[in-house]
């Protein structure tokens, strides 16, 4: 569905500040690269630098395999996302990833870690410890010792703060995210002011992951039996927004008017707070699909959602033999 990155994470807190200049507002574009306005910027899936000065971090995607305990909620009072995951207590081999990239550098102030480590492509491994972590320009990779026998993670991560209005902003909500985004998670682009977000996800033995497919920001959550479930808050600031959901098993939505089971729909999401569980019941397994975000056609060119002059112009430029 999207780049998977593992995630098993435990209990650590981390704010973030960002050496440059302080952060705008968040302006997601989606079309994967950076441009003046991103400076932070969830769904892309590469980093290119030389287009401003300043320090960015891209917060790529997310995925917790069975943790314990997973938990996600906006913090808008420290400007980000803020994960608590702990796998500590019965399911210690739970994997986890939280994939970023940096351009520039970006400090992260670590309360506590217990078998966390950083990897950053090229460069290998290190220990996460309390005090300040600074991530360079690059990919990175916080995860978790799966052997050390049980771990946590507390973490707070830069995220899109709640538009006031209906339009702008956005996020992973998770924004995981991401915004995922997981947001996180990414919110949407300048003609997507209608998008929900996450304010709060949390999850029980059961699997989280999201990030970017094709532009479209997704997230995919899964369990069995009663051990686990699934509590979100979708929050659609204002206006009407749209989300496209599946499902399978044991979820529901007491304000929503979901497809049948494995019927892949757009739904429509009226202004307020939504609430999607799954595993209530505690009998059978259970899968919930949500996404979100400009859909995209093969005559698209450049991803931005729409066919228009810049997609004739990468037509025009492409004029010749194949290589």
């Amino acid at each position: 569905m999207f780049t998977k990155a593992l995630i098993t994470l435990t209990t650590l807190s981390v704010s973030i500040t960002a050496h440059a200049y302080s952060v705008p507002d968040w302006k997601p574009d989606f079309d994967g690269r950076f441009n003046p306005d991103d400076h932070i910027f969830i769904p892309g899936d590469r980093l290119e630098q030389g287009e401003d000065d300043g320090d960015r971090m891209i917060f790529n995607s997310v995925l917790s395999v069975g943790a314990d305990s997973f938990h996600w909620y906006r913090n808008d009072s420290i400007g980000g996302d803020t994960f608590d995951i702990d796998s500590m207590v019965t399911n210690v081999a739970a994997p986890f990833q939280i994939q970023l990239e940096v351009a520039g550098s970006w400090d992260f102030t670590v309360h506590s870690a217990t078998s966390i480590y950083v990897y950053t492509v090229g460069a290998g491994t290190s220990a996460v410890n309390t005090g300040t972590l600074t991530l360079g320009d690059g990919t990175h990779v916080i995860y978790n010792d799966t052997a050390a026998g049980g771990s946590e993670l507390h973490i707070d991560l830069p995220g899109p703060p709640a538009p006031s209005g209906g339009g702008g902003g956005g996020g992973m909500g998770p924004g995981p995210g991401p915004g995922p985004g997981p947001g996180p998670g990414p919110g949407p682009g300048p003609s997507m002011g209608s998008n929900p977000l996450w304010d709060e996800i949390r999850a029980e033995f059961a699997n989280v992951e999201w990030g970017m497919d094709e532009g479209r920001l997704g997230y995919q959550f899964a369990g069995n039996n009663e051990a686990s479930t699934l509590w979100t808050d979708l929050h659609q600031p204002g206006g009407t927004g749209d989300i496209k959901v599946s499902y399978l098993g044991d979820t529901n939505c007491s304000s929503l008017s979901l497809p049948a089971e494995l019927v892949e729909s757009n739904i429509s999401v009226s202004a307020g707070h939504h609430y999607l569980m799954a595993g209530t019941s505690g009998d059978g397994p259970w899968r919930l699909n949500v996404g979100w975000g400009p859909e995209t056609c093969a005559e698209d060119l450049n991803g931005d959602g729409r066919v228009g002059p810049a997609d004739m112009m990468i037509l025009i430029s492409s004029f010749g033999y194949c290589p």
